[in-house]
């Protein structure tokens, strides 16, 4: 992308932010700028794929999903969980620099968002981002079970594109462990975007599915020609959920109809 055709392209994701926060970018140290707007202070480097991520989570909203029916079953756990004396929980899993997070943190304010980030250069914004927001960041991998993992960049990828792969030295995390970080959890929301690494989260210990009301999954058949990589998810995901496609991501969202039928099912069995 040439210099001009980044500047328009760093305008346009901007004026997606509020009026004023093409206006108030400036340079917190080498190589992050950060920006005001409409969800506060953003922190990015300019040089790489974090404008992008940007423009996927705030211009395109493919995290938003206010506009599909299914919305009010969301809306009305996070409701019943506050009632409930609990804290939502939201997991962001590959959350980059936190832009994901941003926005569910802002979606649902009084839930606790926990990032999970194995790059350290990522992890480093996403800290940022953080601050003063209602997400933590481990920096870590996520998967199926407790275990370690080392990072492979992808070319032309950018810092979005880093994969985990099995041996190495970054702790590996799991749903469970994370959502016990709480106390009096309810776990509300997963996203799932770890560049393949699904087929390990999904392989095992899925019981937390049936504890979460939405999921998102960015599927990477694409990247991993042959492998698999979305068959333990989409063998593990049952009919308790509806499926909806946002933007790059699938979107699960619990089917509260189906899981009575299931359940009545199994009772008469």
């Amino acid at each position: 992308m040439g210099l001009l055709a980044w500047f328009r392209f760093e305008r346009a994701w901007a004026k997606a932010l509020g009026k004023s926060a093409y206006f108030s970018r400036k340079t917190v140290a080498p190589g992050v700028t950060t920006i005001g707007g409409d969800y506060g202070p953003l922190f990015y480097r300019p040089q790489g794929s974090d404008l992008h991520t940007f423009w996927q989570v705030f211009k395109n909203r493919e995290y938003d999903f206010s506009g599909v029916p299914q919305h009010k079953t969301v809306d009305r756990a996070y409701e019943n969980a506050l009632v409930a004396g609990k804290t939502p929980v939201i997991i962001d899993a590959g959350a980059n620099i936190g832009a994901a997070s941003v926005w569910f943190s802002t979606r649902f304010p009084k839930a606790r968002v926990i990032a999970i980030e194995p790059d350290p250069q990522n992890a480093r914004i996403c800290r940022m981002n953080a601050e003063g927001r209602n997400f933590e960041v481990v920096e870590a991998a996520i998967g199926a079970q407790a275990g370690s993992v080392s990072l492979l960049a992808e070319e032309d990828q950018g810092s979005w594109g880093i994969r985990t792969i099995p041996g190495g030295d970054i702790p590996v995390v799991t749903v469970p462990e994370l959502v016990a970080r709480v106390p009096n959890a309810a776990l509300l929301l997963v996203k799932v975007d770890i560049e393949g690494f699904e087929s390990d989260l999904f392989s095992a210990g899925t019981d937390w599915l049936h504890q979460t009301t939405a999921l998102f999954v960015e599927p990477h058949d694409w990247m991993l020609p042959g492998q698999g990589s979305s068959h333990s998810f989409r063998s593990a995901v049952g009919p308790e959920f509806d499926m909806l496609i946002a933007g790059e991501n699938l979107l699960f969202i619990r089917n509260e109809n189906q899981v009575a039928a299931v359940q009545q099912a199994a009772d008469a069995a």
